[in-house]
């Protein structure tokens, strides 16, 4: 049987920053996972609207010194939807994801009839955010890792 291990680089959480209900998920998943007992040692929750921040506002050594934490760590993406925004912009600096979760294989995004005039007020709200949804995902990312020989 092979030894699991805390891993050497630390594991680096980029949640969705979407506003609607699935972005508002994967933050909190990220937040339950950087807290967590069993990765909390090795884990820290970045912030992707911060870098992107560095980068817009033209803040190279910012931008640069953000980048080498990527570059160097573990990476997991939690994305809310299928236009996967920070897969997409690590993907246009070379930077591969260890792991990528996208939420809408757990909790699809709901289709809006935009015909009916109720169709925005149907849609879960961000403060409904379910703390089962949160314990079976983040539960199911620590699983991932242990199937990567990470100790947690």
């Amino acid at each position: 049987m092979t030894e699991m291990k805390t891993p050497e680089k630390s594991i680096i959480l980029i949640p969705c920053s979407g506003s609607e209900y699935n972005g508002e998920l994967a933050r909190k998943i990220a937040l339950n996972l950087d807290v967590n007992d069993s990765i909390s040692n090795f884990s820290e929750f970045f912030c992707s609207t911060f870098f992107l921040r560095n980068y817009l506002l033209k803040k190279e050594n910012l931008f640069e010194m953000t980048k080498q934490r990527l570059f160097s760590n573990y990476i997991i993406v939690i994305d809310g939807c299928r236009t996967s925004c920070m897969v997409q912009i690590l993907k246009a600096l070379d930077i591969k994801p260890d792991l990528v979760i996208n939420l809408q294989q757990f909790v699809p995004k709901q289709d809006l009839d935009l015909n009916d005039p109720y169709a925005f007020q149907k849609i879960p709200k961000a403060n409904d955010v379910n703390q089962e949804e949160v314990e079976k995902i983040s539960n199911y990312i620590l699983d991932k890792l242990r199937e990567k020989n990470i100790n947690c």
